[in-house]
């Protein structure tokens, strides 16, 4: 009985010896971090801290942060108490530099500025719009863009497709459309290096090249979670091998521009009504509809074309549409994914057609079933 009362004493001492540890080196980041905040003033930094302090959830959500934000600040305080000083709150999952400033600037906001108070309240809320892409896209690259290829990366294959953007009010045209099968079973880094750089070999010449930007796997507290068991280690690395091999395709001389891009993933699901919760569905009825048009078929129905401009439709030449037909289900739904990827990407960014930016902006989801009929006729 003496030694376990001797051994749970030096275990209790030893875990407070460790926590303190702990709290002493996490406080020199905590405090360098803090430096890089702006200057406030002591009124300043009081009213913030008040803020944070006395609001609750619902309170925090009508200044310049998400309700996520809003909710994981919420428990750190029950869990840790209020905030002492401003740089405490980057100890809150969710907020680095860039979300604390913004959050802390719409505190300090005057009450009738339309961040917060009633003055907010009788105005509309700004449609939040994410970037569609990473790296973002300067106006003189965007101009010079003429071409774009669409690749759809899996598992165990690899889908591209190439548009032309048309000129004046002439149809993007689809030049290139093609499927490769990796394989199917895991194969060694150095094989897969292999057949991913003969597969990007294969990939025709373009301005610039669409990736859909992959699913992340974030460091947290349960590194068993299902988001961190999702994440496919082989498609990741043909995802990193490929990208490498298609930007070095880039002119040095330009600038350093990118050529690579990745859109944000559903994305182009969105903007086709493809997308159910979080799940994809069929593109195939898209893509033959988007073949139903007078300048890809000989017979037409009276008054079926689509309202928008020619230049934000395709022109899919006869071959490429015997070749789509022939392939397998799968196939053609990959094949699918990597144009609707592109021509995404052409609508949004390069042609910015505000029809198309509506549907996948969070203030116009009302307006999406009766407009994307137009989108995919």
């Amino acid at each position: 009985m003496l030694f376990r009362r001797v051994l749970l004493g030096l275990t209790t001492r030893s875990l407070r010896h460790s926590s303190t540890q702990q709290s002493k080196a996490a406080q020199p980041v905590n405090d360098q971090a803090g430096n890089l905040l702006p200057d406030y003033t002591e009124e300043e930094r009081l009213k913030i801290l008040q803020a944070i302090n006395e609001n609750g959830t619902n309170e925090m959500i009508s200044y310049d942060i998400t309700k996520a934000r809003a909710t994981k600040l919420h428990n750190w305080k029950a869990r840790h108490g209020p905030l002492q000083e401003l740089s405490d709150i980057l100890y809150v999952e969710g907020f680095g530099l860039k979300a604390a400033t913004k959050f802390f600037k719409s505190l300090l906001a005057p009450v009738g500025s339309g961040s917060t108070g009633e003055g907010a309240e009788n105005k509309p809320k700004a449609a939040r719009v994410a970037p569609f892409i990473t790296p973002s896209l300067d106006e003189a690259q965007r101009q010079r863009i003429s071409s774009t290829v669409g690749v759809r990366i899996g598992v165990t294959s690899v889908s591209w497709a190439r548009l032309e953007i048309g000129s004046n009010d002439a149809p993007c045209l689809l030049t290139h459309w093609h499927h490769h099968e990796l394989n199917d079973k895991k194969l060694h880094l150095s094989e897969l290096s292999r057949r991913c750089l003969y597969v990007t070999h294969q990939i025709p010449q373009a301005d610039c090249y669409v990736l859909e930007s992959p699913q992340m796997a974030q460091a947290s507290s349960n590194p068993g979670s299902i988001d961190q068991q999702n994440v496919n280690i082989q498609k990741a690395q043909v995802a990193a091998i490929m990208s490498y091999s298609l930007m070095a395709r880039s002119d040095a001389e330009e600038n350093k521009a990118n050529n690579l891009f990745y859109m944000r993933r559903f994305l182009s699901a969105r903007l086709f009504n493809h997308l159910v919760g979080t799940e994809r569905v069929s593109s195939e009825d898209t893509i033959m509809a988007m073949m139903r048009t007078h300048y890809n078929v000989e017979h037409q129905l009276p008054r079926t074309e689509s309202p928008q401009s020619l230049r934000q439709q395709v022109h899919f030449p006869a071959d490429l549409r015997l070749i789509f037909s022939q392939q397998e289900r799968y196939q053609r739904e990959l094949l699918g994914q990597a144009f609707l990827l592109g021509l995404a990407f052409t609508r949004l960014v390069l042609l910015q057609d505000p029809q198309s930016i509506a549907l996948v902006t969070r203030n116009s989801k009302g307006s999406v079933p009766s407009e994307a009929s137009s989108l995919v006729s």
